[in-house]
């Protein structure tokens, strides 16, 4: 049974970043933030996995030839977004993830509780030199609040704007600024050489999302001294629980790090799905 229509249905429904998994003798889930909630009440085989996984495939210019063990491929659906499906096998059978990444991202103004402080937040940010964390509660408000603050600023301001994530949550179009947007394992090998190659090109602005992830603490340490806007965002329910967080994986040198972060903007959600954000400027003495 082929379900990737239904599948690729979903996802064009979905306004937001996107993910489902399709593993053998289960119902294809959707993960947000960390729980997971079915999408279809079917049971999947072995065979309805690769009959889908190959019609996924079949969107793209090499749909011919072996799967293989493992692989990734993506492609694009009009006003929809990208499709990015990875694969390996268990036990002889296929587990797939299959992503979309939004072109659309909603205007900060329209996520935030109070959209007179916005104009404040980008004034504070023009002046801002040093690293700027965003801390939220979960991935998904973090993220969307950054990606959200980004488009502000490339639409306001000339320059270079460098990305690196892992994955891609959601694609930026040029406007007044020229984006960069690169993706730890596929358009890179590392988050140490993502850093490496965004000094060479010397952007305005580098944005590294979920910065407590395995492998993007080291490249943290590749920022000291650069005069390089960095934001930076993370999981966390606030500022202590950072400090504590660089305690335990940088040890020595989380002093350091902490010395060069200027501004904290921490996030919180309202009832009504909004979010409240407060500024907070960091003593580095």
């Amino acid at each position: 049974m082929n379900i990737a229509p239904e599948i690729l249905n979903f996802l064009a429904e979905r306004r937001e970043f996107t993910e489902i998994i399709l593993a053998p003798k289960a119902s294809p889930v959707e993960r947000r933030d960390r729980s997971i909630n079915r999408v279809m009440d079917v049971i999947l085989s072995a065979e309805d996995i690769r009959e889908t996984l190959l019609s996924l495939r079949s969107h793209t210019p090499d749909s011919l030839g072996p799967l293989g063990k493992e692989g990734f491929f993506s492609f694009g659906i009009p006003n929809v977004g990208r499709i990015r499906v990875t694969y390996l096998t268990q036990r002889g059978s296929y587990v797939v993830n299959i992503t979309k990444v939004p072109y659309d991202i909603p205007p900060l103004e329209e996520i935030v509780s109070d959209r007179g402080e916005v104009k404040k937040l980008l004034s504070t940010l023009s002046k801002t030199e040093g690293i700027v964390v965003i801390l939220g509660k979960t991935f998904v408000i973090h993220n969307l609040f950054a990606y959200s603050l980004l488009k502000e600023l490339c639409d306001n301001q000339s320059g270079v704007v460098y990305i690196l994530e892992r994955p891609i949550t959601y694609l930026i179009k040029h406007s007044s600024s020229i984006v960069i947007q690169r993706e730890v394992g596929v358009d890179v090998p590392s988050f140490d050489q993502g850093v490496e190659e965004a000094l060479l090109i010397h952007p305005e602005i580098i944005y590294m999302s979920d910065m407590l992830m395995k492998g993007a603490f080291g490249a943290v340490r590749k920022l000291f001294d650069i005069p390089i806007l960095t934001i930076l965002s993370a999981t966390a329910s606030n500022f202590e629980t950072l400090k504590r967080s660089f305690d335990v994986f940088l040890e020595d040198e989380a002093k350091d790090v902490m010395s060069l972060i200027s501004t904290v903007i921490e996030l919180s959600l309202t009832e009504k799905d909004k979010i409240d954000f407060s500024v907070r400027k960091v003593d580095s003495t």
